[in-house]
């Protein structure tokens, strides 16, 4: 009778220990489930924030955007990158896709010095993918002023890898050729006439 009621209080205990445990999971998952409300930041910060990537094919800042909220999945494909680097063209298309990322950091993995500087400078890809996600029109705003401060200064023109066209307010970069995606190296200071920190 003894051991009955030990066995019986074991079992209890371990209910008791599954069922505290399972809702402290729940409240868990709640917790990391939940989007992260980052303060607002001004259009001067933000700016400063897209600057690096501003001038970049339309189709390319997209894609850095949308990778930017998921962090964790830049450096995983950025370190995957660096123990692949032998793979090319479809061969790295194809072992790209069987990877659980999202789509936007594939797409990365076809620009891997992108995909680099990304992981290199994580602080900065965190704030831009927060900026992003809660304050998405405010970055596509911040994207167009500094390209409209580069174009102010003489420094963004048409060239034979990328065209140039302006519709209304909104400047546009597309590539000459659609199959090949020109990554432009440039310096801040000089581009768009100010000084910019990041």
């Amino acid at each position: 009778m003894k051991l009955l009621r030990q066995t019986l209080a074991v079992f209890l205990s371990w209910c008791l220990v599954l069922g505290t445990a399972h809702v402290g999971f729940a409240q868990q998952t709640d917790q990391l489930a939940a989007p992260v409300q980052a303060a607002q930041q001004t259009p001067e910060q933000l700016q400063q924030l897209v600057s690096p990537i501003a001038l970049y094919p339309d189709a390319l800042v997209a894609q850095i955007l949308a990778a930017s909220t998921y962090p964790a999945e830049i450096v995983e494909a950025d370190r995957w990158m660096q123990e692949h680097s032998n793979l090319k063209g479809d061969d790295l298309a194809k072992e790209v896709d069987k990877q659980h990322w999202d789509p936007s950091v594939k797409a990365l993995t076809e620009f891997p010095s992108v995909l680099a500087n990304m992981d290199k400078n994580l602080s900065w890809t965190s704030s831009l993918g927060d900026a992003y996600f809660n304050q998405q029109q405010n970055v596509m705003n911040a994207v167009q002023v500094m390209r409209q401060r580069a174009e102010k200064a003489g420094n963004l023109k048409s060239t034979p890898q990328e065209e140039v066209t302006t519709q209304g307010e909104t400047i546009n970069i597309e590539p000459t050729d659609p199959q090949l995606v020109y990554v432009p190296k440039y310096d801040a200071w000089l581009v768009y006439g100010m000084r910019i920190a990041i």
